[in-house]
């Protein structure tokens, strides 16, 4: 089986999957943990879409939700973002399918661990 990359660079985001962190220029935005399963379900699919269904699956297996818990938690992640809904940046919605990242996801890995938020950028090391 393959191994998900442990961060993801997305445009001029910093994901940080197993410390669970989303930095920008160094800066934490801070998620909730719901918020930050999304966005990564929606990091690893892309550039592939995540239909509403799959996210709910994913995002809350063992929960009964419908389709507006995942429109909210969407707009959630992108006022978190700063992203705009009428031109995305970051997370796009194709209406009655899904959900898609909009830019190219870079995955990355650590070559030292970083000590703070300001190091994690430069303690990366490209595939």
């Amino acid at each position: 089986m393959d191994r998900q990359p442990e961060c993801y660079s997305v445009d001029d985001l910093l994901i940080d999957v197993e410390r669970r962190r989303v930095t920008r220029d160094g800066r934490e935005i801070p998620l909730g943990p719901l918020t930050f399963d999304m966005l990564v379900t929606l990091v690893h699919a892309a550039p592939e879409l995540v239909s509403v269904d799959t996210l709910m699956k994913t995002v809350w297996p063992a929960s009964v939700i419908g389709p507006e818990t995942v429109s909210h938690r969407v707009k959630t992640l992108r006022v978190a973002l700063g992203d705009n809904p009428k031109a995305a940046r970051y997370i796009a919605v194709v209406r009655g399918r899904g959900y898609r990242v909009v830019p190219t996801v870079e995955p990355c890995v650590r070559a030292e661990p970083p000590t703070g938020p300001a190091r994690l950028r430069a303690a990366l090391r490209w595939k």
